[in-house]
């Protein structure tokens, strides 16, 4: 459990500085109300939630089965990656709003390429592991 703590505040810190920076290049020196640092906190604790806790548990403790852990993760990382540009800016989640199909689409065959090459990963893993306890 205090893993998945340090996970999700590393994953909320380095959010938070992530779209700072981007406002700074992308935006120059941009003059927002203070209210709007309320949206970048909301972000980093919803990109904190997903990466840093319900990625890593759902990927290394629960038990449900390939195809479920796939569609539930692309599900919240689509809900929250929408979630997240609506905070951003209500014109650029206007923009995108009528490609939700495609992003779905990409997010799902995204996370089924990410899953075939983490489980790979994590096998080669347990094999050395077990290579080293029978030396």
């Amino acid at each position: 459990m205090k893993n998945l703590k340090n996970q999700f505040m590393q994953a909320a810190f380095l959010t938070t500085v992530w779209l700072l920076i981007i406002i700074n290049l992308g935006f120059g020196n941009p003059r927002v109300q203070f209210s709007y640092f309320w949206h970048i906190i909301v972000i980093a604790i919803i990109i904190g939630g997903v990466f840093g806790v319900i990625y890593p548990y759902l990927w290394n403790f629960g038990t449900w089965s390939a195809p479920v852990n796939i569609v539930i993760t692309t599900l919240i990382n689509f809900a929250a990656g929408y979630l997240a540009v609506y905070l951003f800016s209500v014109e650029m989640f206007q923009i995108i709003l009528p490609f939700w199909g495609l992003f779905l689409l990409i997010s799902l065959v995204l996370h089924v390429i990410g899953f075939y090459f983490y489980r790979k990963f994590q096998n080669k893993k347990i094999v050395e592991e077990l290579n080293q306890l029978t030396k």
